[in-house]
């Protein structure tokens, strides 16, 4: 019962803040277009086209990537690759992908559709594997934010004796957002399904607006499996929509038993992009995410290519990546599986020779995390091991944007060239 109070407390509130968000409408001015309050101003599209090749000892990948990109992010993307490493679930694929992000009702921001979904054929037996979600987001007035999500999954993952293992995945999710000046309040009630158990997940969160475009969320949400339990916080500072040269950048924590995820990112320069509605976008989807699919994440993301434009959103960008899992390899004994990752970009945005211009170098240290059996002690032990990454780029003819990054210890090298349409 003391569940359902909060719960309930939520819907009421949003119940009536949309009927005030309808009286507010239709007094309105006439001239004053209300359709691009949420995103910032317009801007044109961008257009990125992208051939890839990623290859590790006798292994590869080859894939072709685009998107569509304007003031709301990418709101279109696509994949296609051939996957002789691994996927999501260890295995070699051939994959298909896409996804869009659609304003169907007269290109206004307040109602959004997104959909997508991923088939793939794993390449050492004739199966098949697809995961889809779809996402209706409603935006009455600035401060007030609604979705109702779906997600599905039905494919083969580890963990069985003949390595193709079937589940079913499924999940829905009701969320909302309403803002009090420089505050936000944040609910999802949620319920998924793995195969047949079923699990129920409720919680909320707060997001504070400090001085000098500050911001900080916590967060929690409870389940029918405690061990599902997920704490959120976050922390950092975005730009304005017109830079105004002072660093942004982000700290986010999900914690569980036995589960640890950290994403950090620090932006230097003027041509800081992470503005206002990436942060609190961020923020509440990181928060959110608890009651979706991991499956689904790259696609809600929509960060498909296989190296990324992410470095191209200031002039010095450094990220931090951190996953740490815990797994029972034999009973009543936990070992962790997981990474550590840092990443270093410099644009040189004003250097131009001839054809050649906005160069761009790379540095990354990377960690992971995995079980090994030590045979004398007849345990397995975590095992971890060091290894860096370099990459190196530029555009040329300013349309054709070439890039490579190499790991010497793993024989690894990533080559993309793309093509940007504006």
């Amino acid at each position: 019962m003391k569940a359902k109070f909060p719960i309930m407390l939520m819907i009421m509130v949003l119940l009536k803040s949309l009927s005030i968000a309808q009286e507010n409408h239709t007094q309105q001015i006439n001239n004053e277009d209300l359709r691009y309050s949420v995103f910032g101003p317009p801007r044109p599209a961008v257009w990125e086209f992208q051939l890839a090749y990623q290859k590790i000892d006798v292994n590869s990948i080859s894939s072709f990537n685009f998107y569509r990109k304007d003031q709301r992010n990418k709101t279109l993307f696509f994949k296609i690759s051939d996957n002789g490493l691994n996927n999501r679930n260890e295995f070699r694929v051939k994959e298909i992908t896409g996804g869009a992000l659609l304003f169907p009702i007269n290109d206004d921001d307040r109602f959004q559709i997104d959909l997508g979904g991923t088939y793939d054929k794993l390449k050492d037996a004739d199966l098949y594997s697809k995961a889809l979600y779809s996402r209706l987001t409603y935006r009455p007035l600035k401060n007030i934010w609604i979705r109702f999500g779906s997600e599905y999954f039905d494919g083969y993952t580890t963990g069985h004796a003949n390595n193709y293992r079937n589940t079913i995945l499924n999940s829905n999710y009701l969320a909302g957002r309403v803002k009090f000046g420089s505050h936000y309040l944040v609910g999802v009630l949620g319920r998924g399904k793995i195969d047949n158990t079923l699990n129920t997940r409720y919680g909320g969160a707060g997001i504070v607006l400090g001085p000098f475009n500050t911001f900080v969320l916590t967060g929690y949400i409870q389940s029918d499996e405690p061990k599902e339990n997920v704490s959120t916080i976050s922390i950092g500072r975005f730009s304005p929509f017109r830079p105004d040269g002072l660093p942004s950048g982000f700290f986010f924590w999900k914690h569980r038993e036995n589960y640890d995820f950290q994403l950090g990112g620090l932006l230097l320069g003027k041509n800081n992009l992470f503005v206002r509605p990436a942060a609190i976008g961020m923020s509440q989807g990181m928060f959110i995410s608890s009651t979706a699919l991991r499956e689904n994440s790259k696609l809600r993301q929509g960060q498909l290519m296989s190296i990324t434009d992410d470095y191209r959103n200031s002039e010095i960008i450094i990220f931090y990546v951190y996953l740490n899992k815990g797994i029972e390899m034999i009973p009543g004994t936990i070992n962790h599986v997981g990474f550590r990752a840092i990443q270093l970009f410099k644009n040189f945005n004003e250097f131009k020779f001839s054809s050649f211009s906005n160069p761009v170098i790379g540095l990354f240290f990377n960690q992971e995390t995995e079980p090994e059996f030590n045979p004398i002690l007849r345990k397995f032990e975590d095992k971890k091991s060091n290894y860096w990454s370099f990459q190196a780029g530029g555009t040329i003819h300013n349309n054709f944007i070439m890039n490579v990054i190499h790991t010497p210890k793993m024989s690894e090298w990533t080559i993309a060239l793309s093509y940007v349409y504006r």
